[in-house]
């Protein structure tokens, strides 16, 4: 490997001079982010010296190494060591996008009426892994013509005479009206393709045609399989975070198992007055010692410690807790713990 060379006295002081020219370009750049106030004195030289007030909070700016957004922002802090404005502006962007979509996990309303014009991705997917809830267990208010919303409407009677469940379809209590629950969520067009898929529609003497419009037109069927698209996603990610998690708690039953047998062999050598190392700390060679060698014997009759010792002798295991560290750890634990037992009943 090649030597390092150290760089010379010149090459130190030109470093030097760049790194104070560049101290001097981002000197003043965290002013230009705090709000003055009019009240301003000057110094001497003619400049501006903030009120006490501003003084303050440039000087917390500065001390925290940051820029505090205003309150209305959930007090965001973005970095702002050696970044541009440009940087600034990106990392204030992605703070103020972070905010957001932290709002999401609130409970959001059931009713459609409620949801945002603009629905983020967050806020989608999260209506979509809860799925459309249609009501239908209240009494339906008459309108001004003596019409109501009926619990027919969420079928579809096809010409054979099967019926299909619209799954879509869902009622607005709040604005006594219904909504497409995929159009609702999925469409980019600021009016929609019909009443159904931003205001909601109360037009209950000519609901069945409505509905029948609507769910034969292009844009609901492509925004019902982008829905449909979507809860597969969610569901598949969530079968493979289940599987992770199953993977997880397998892994540390595992070695909680493994720490087990290997705390009372420990137990066992020390009670014995036995040494624990050997000449060499190899499984299955000679002279390795008495910790390694009643842990080959353990191994022929458990199962579990024949598997570990397969592992590691197979390079599958990196960490394996057989080595001279964890043996001496175990010795100070349970010697921390005896002698804990001992002081306590002598007390």
């Amino acid at each position: 490997m090649a030597e390092r060379k150290k760089p010379s006295g010149a090459k130190y002081r030109k470093r030097k001079v760049e790194q104070q020219r560049e101290q001097e370009k981002q000197k003043g750049s965290l002013l230009k982010f705090i709000c003055r106030q009019d009240s301003t004195k000057e110094d001497s030289n003619g400049g501006q010296i903030p009120t006490d007030m501003e003084a303050e909070e440039i000087s917390n700016v500065v001390d925290n190494d940051n820029v505090m957004m205003s309150e209305t922002l959930s007090y965001s802090t973005v970095p702002v060591s050696h970044a541009d404005n440009g940087q600034l502006n990106n990392s204030l962007e992605e703070h103020v996008e972070q905010a957001n979509e932290e709002k999401t996990d609130n409970v959001i309303p059931q009713d459609p009426a409620l949801w945002p014009l603009l629905i983020n991705h967050n806020t989608r997917a999260i209506i979509v892994e809860r799925g459309p809830q249609q009501i239908k267990d209240i009494s339906f208010p008459n309108d001004k013509n003596n019409r109501k919303f009926s619990v027919f409407h969420y079928l579809r009677k096809l010409p054979n005479g099967e019926e299909l469940c619209r799954s879509w379809l869902l009622y607005s209590v709040l604005k006594d009206s219904v909504f497409c629950f995929c159009c609702k969520l999925f469409s980019m067009k600021a009016i929609g393709i019909s009443s159904l898929t931003h205001t909601g529609s109360s037009d209950w003497k000519n609901m069945a045609a409505i509905l029948s419009s609507h769910e034969k037109s292009p844009e609901h069927l492509q925004n019902y399989q982008k829905w449909k698209e979507l809860h597969q996603r969610l569901q598949r990610d969530s079968t493979i975070d289940a599987e992770i998690l199953r993977k997880m708690k397998n892994e540390e039953k595992y070695w909680q198992q493994i720490l087990k047998r290997l705390i009372a062999l420990v137990r066992v050598l020390g009670e014995q007055n036995l040494a624990f190392r050997g000449t060499n700390e190899t499984l299955y060679s000679a002279n390795n010692g008495n910790f390694l060698k009643f842990v080959q014997y353990l191994a022929i009759f458990d199962p579990l410690m024949n598997e570990h010792l397969r592992k590691i002798s197979n390079k599958e295991l990196h960490t394996h807790y057989l080595g001279k560290d964890i043996q001496n750890e175990l010795i100070q634990l349970l010697g921390n713990a005896i002698k804990k037992e001992i002081i306590q009943t002598a007390n």
